[in-house]
């Protein structure tokens, strides 16, 4: 993979992580009761994002089984350190 073809994911990375953020933040302060369109694109946003971790995986950046593996050492954080009941 070139320089160019790396910056240029981790870009498009960055900027779909950002857009999930600011849906993730409109949901905090509209609230899906309000609208409900809000909750589609919460869902379009982490699927652009779950895509670029694909694409990282395919791109030989990750790996998707230790990407698995922190993942469920994060829910037993969360299970610890949060309120969440659904863990």
């Amino acid at each position: 993979m070139s320089r160019a073809e790396k910056c240029e994911l981790l870009t498009i990375l960055m900027e779909e992580c950002a857009e999930l953020t600011v849906e993730a933040s409109k949901l905090i302060r509209f609230g899906s009761d309000v609208d409900v369109t809000l909750v589609h694109k919460m869902e379009v946003e982490a699927g652009d994002v779950m895509c670029m971790i694909n694409l990282l995986a395919d791109y030989g950046i990750v790996d998707l089984d230790v990407v698995a593996e922190h993942a469920a050492a994060k829910r037993i954080k969360l299970k610890t350190w949060s309120g969440l009941n659904k863990l």
